[in-house]
């Protein structure tokens, strides 16, 4: 409790406290140690233990949001229209840049500038420092260029494609962050929480492969698929405090494709597709590890 202190006592209900307790190393294993069932059933005691009112005026808290007392925005329960309309235009720039015949490099910008305002709200929104946002957001857009711009692009309609599945895949990331927070009550330990949220994260994962083959097949090819899937595994990493990991499994996805790329320039897309899709599996392995932790869920 003293070690802790400022975290339990920062926190907004026991929950937290789990969730801080387990991102510093605290296990099952060392509650029972300290007479209880598992790390919930400690936080519940220390939560209780703690005063809110002394710790906070010890150590003052920048001013909270409206929307949430400690501080950090919690995802609207439904979308906005405001958020609506953002998520849905980098799909309709993108359609009207693939009808317009626009040149790679201006289909490429035109998608990077209006989807930068759609991943700065909402359930895709990442928090954290600079130093860690801007380097996975660098290699999102570089792995992009290079599926335009490399050897075999991708056609604008692809890119457009992959565009129009930002509002898809915000609204899956929205309902697993519920879902995945509404879980944290009923569950009794750190291992029963995980086995819980990680089919809901399989769901997640599936509904936004099935969604992006749909719309590429009724585009007439499935080129694109696997630079999706790693973008959306990526964002979900960053999202949920693993951006590092999310950074290193992009710059892995664009230095292998252009070192394929260049080694087989006829086969381009086929470098794509090993590349992509390799970090594609990696990173979604990672998130089904990482993910499921209650400190990837602090309210």
């Amino acid at each position: 409790m003293h070690h802790h202190h400022a975290m339990i006592a920062g926190a907004a209900d026991m929950w937290e406290v789990a969730a801080g307790l387990e991102a510093r190393g605290v296990t099952d294993v060392d509650a029972r140690r300290l007479r209880h069932r598992d790390v919930f059933g400690l936080a519940e005691e220390l939560f209780a233990r703690v005063p809110r009112k002394t710790a906070r005026t010890a150590t003052p808290a920048p001013a909270p949001r409206p929307e949430h007392p400690r501080g950090r925005a919690r995802p609207h329960p439904h979308p906005r229209p405001r958020d609506l309309a953002l998520h849905l235009l980098p799909g309709a720039a993108c359609s009207v840049a693939a009808a317009l015949h626009a040149p790679a490099p201006v289909a490429v910008a035109v998608l990077a500038a209006t989807a930068w305002p759609a991943l700065h709200r909402g359930p895709l929104r990442t928090t954290g420092r600079a130093a860690a946002r801007v380097p996975a957001a660098l290699c999102a857009l570089a792995l992009l260029a290079l599926a335009r711009c490399g050897p075999d692009p991708v056609g604008t309609g692809t890119l457009a494609v992959l565009a129009l599945t930002l509002l898809p895949a915000a609204a899956l990331a929205r309902w697993f962050a519920a879902s995945a927070r509404a879980q944290l009550a009923p569950s009794h330990s750190l291992a029963d929480f995980a086995d819980a949220v990680r089919p809901r994260l399989l769901a997640a994962l599936a509904g936004y492969a099935a969604t992006l083959l749909v719309l590429l097949a009724l585009l007439g090819s499935l080129r694109g698929s696997a630079v999706g899937a790693l973008l959306f595994s990526a964002r979900l990493l960053s999202v949920h405090g693993a951006p590092r990991a999310a950074t290193a499994g992009l710059a892995a996805a664009v230095a292998a494709q252009a070192l394929l790329a260049a080694l087989l320039p006829v086969a381009a897309g086929t470098a794509e597709a090993a590349a992509c899709g390799a970090a594609a599996l990696a990173l979604a392995a990672h998130c089904l590890h990482r993910v499921p932790r209650a400190s990837a869920h602090r309210t």
